[in-house]
């Protein structure tokens, strides 16, 4: 005669082990996909217009649809990229939180604007030429034309100070629908 008998199967002992590569699952991604907005001329500290190419999640879980506009800070121009960071995104008329860093589809951070190094290259140098000029004026002068040059002195080194401010901001375009990946802050 035969009986069905329930035996219990030896119990698993827990794996402990040490892993230093975390896999990603092709569905677990680690970037959003968006796009600048419009063609906009930006330099450090101007906002950045964007939008967003796919349904994602704000930091807290509350649901982004796609084509929201997020915008971010150009942090900085470096060499041939834009230094872009997003802080929060408005969600109906809500306020949250959402931060991250923008990267190119080259996986680097930053948007890449190719022949910017040349741009900043000729800047430095015209600041340089405008810092060389010279001003002292006053020397081997009685004292009254002293005064005189002495004053235009100021007004030369407050011109000089303007206009190498001036030169020293580097200014890029970045195309309408240029492609980006957004991805949270490294720790």
């Amino acid at each position: 005669m035969h009986t069905d008998t329930l035996e219990s199967a030896p119990e698993a002992k827990p794996r402990r082990s040490f892993n230093s590569v975390r896999l990603v699952r092709q569905d677990e991604k680690n970037v959003i996909r968006a796009f600048v907005h419009s063609t906009q001329t930006v330099m450090t500290g101007s906002t950045l217009k964007m939008q967003l190419a796919e349904n994602c999640l704000t930091d807290d879980g509350q649901r982004i649809r796609k084509g929201t506009p997020v915008f971010g800070e150009v942090m900085k121009i470096d060499g041939e990229r834009v230094l872009v960071r997003i802080t929060s995104v408005n969600l109906g008329g809500n306020i949250l939180p959402f931060e991250k860093e923008v990267y190119s589809e080259d996986a680097m951070e930053g948007i890449y604007v190719p022949g910017n190094a040349k741009a900043e290259t000729i800047q430095e140098a015209e600041a340089a030429g405008v810092s060389g000029a010279g001003t002292n004026i006053a020397g081997g002068l009685d004292v009254g034309s002293q005064l005189v040059a002495g004053a235009a002195n100021s007004i030369i080194s407050a011109t000089k100070s303007a206009a190498s401010k001036n030169i020293r901001k580097i200014k890029v375009t970045i195309k309408t629908n240029y492609r980006i990946l957004l991805r949270q802050p490294k720790e």
